[in-house]
């Protein structure tokens, strides 16, 4: 006999539980049938238990908004109706002042102070080479230093727009899934609510002719 390989049995319930919807709506309709249908029940019985399987199949209705709320960042409808409730005008209320201060922030930019060399009172030949040498090496200096700092500007601006392109492109993968989702992720709950409407109709309205089939 062949043994079951124990990674296959630790499967089981992941698999069990994708399912967890259809063993939902399973096992409602299965115990709404284990009453309703019992030998002896009457005709009451059956069709207020058809009536609680119309009232759980209308709840599923809220069951997808709530669903299609949350998917967009919007407050659950208990909170919504808490809220709207508070605002009750005749409501008395505790106002409330909070004190806010404003930061000011100050910006500075980088100060530079530029020398140039001079030949001296009593300036000769040497003296003016020198100094002007001394000149050109300090204007090199500047435009190696201006030079190198628009190298990084250049290179953090291309960095922001790497990283603003990204941002976009998480903000639109999260925007394509969210759209999926309210399209195709509230299918499960409308499934249930259609199967618990289902039972729940046929029970209200046989409810005389399945009472006379169990006597």
């Amino acid at each position: 006999m062949r043994t079951v390989d124990r990674s296959r049995l630790k499967a089981v319930w992941p698999w069990l539980v994708e399912g967890k919807f259809v063993w939902l709506s399973l096992l409602v309709n299965a115990i709404a049938l284990l009453i309703a249908i019992r030998p002896g029940a009457g005709e009451p019985l059956i069709r207020l238990t058809g009536l609680l399987l119309q009232i759980l199949g209308i709840g599923t209705v809220i069951w997808g908004i709530s669903e299609t709320r949350a998917l967009f960042g919007y407050p659950p409808l208990i909170a919504k109706a808490k809220s709207w409730l508070q605002r009750f005008p005749l409501l008395r209320r505790n106002i409330v002042l909070a004190a806010s201060g404003a930061a000011v922030a100050t910006a500075g930019g980088k100060a530079r102070a530029y020398g140039i060399s001079g030949p001296g009172d009593n300036p000769t030949v040497e003296s003016r080479l020198n100094a002007l040498e001394k000149n050109v090496l300090a204007i090199h200096q500047r435009i190696t230093e201006t030079q190198r700092e628009i190298d990084e500007e250049i290179h953090r601006t291309t960095d922001a727009l790497k990283q603003e392109e990204e941002a976009r492109r998480r903000e639109d993968t999260e925007i394509r899934k969210t759209l999926e989702a309210t399209g195709t992720g509230g299918v499960h709950i409308s499934a249930i609510g259609a199967s618990w409407l289902f039972v729940g109709i046929t029970l209200s309205t046989a409810s005389t002719e399945i009472a006379a089939l169990l006597k």
